[in-house]
């Protein structure tokens, strides 16, 4: 199972992402385990997490989270600032998978 993780300030604005994104995966019968938690409380989550994926107001994380788990989690991106505010699960979902498939390859 794929473990996503999805950091924002509060863990709530990702919430419709998150169901979204989950929805998509399910469409494309990709088995996923997708979740929205705020950056400080990502601890628990962390040390399983495949993809994590950085919400646009906290970007600035990006390099810490590389730092900290660059080395255990594959794929750490930041979502694009228009993807995100459109709410495009299926586009952030894919550029991040297509970068997972390519580490996993």
């Amino acid at each position: 199972m794929l473990v996503i993780t999805l950091i924002c300030n509060l863990g709530m604005s990702t919430s419709v992402l998150v169901d979204k994104m989950a929805a998509y995966t399910k469409e494309k019968g990709i088995e996923a385990d997708i979740e929205a938690r705020a950056f400080q409380r990502v601890e628990d989550r962390i040390h399983r997490t495949d993809i994590l994926l950085i919400g646009p107001q906290v970007r600035y994380l990006a390099k810490k989270f590389q730092t900290e788990h660059g080395d255990e989690i594959p794929v750490i991106q930041t979502m694009d600032m228009s993807d995100y505010a459109m709410q495009k699960a299926d586009k952030i979902f894919e550029q991040a998978y297509k970068a997972y498939q390519a580490k996993e390859n």
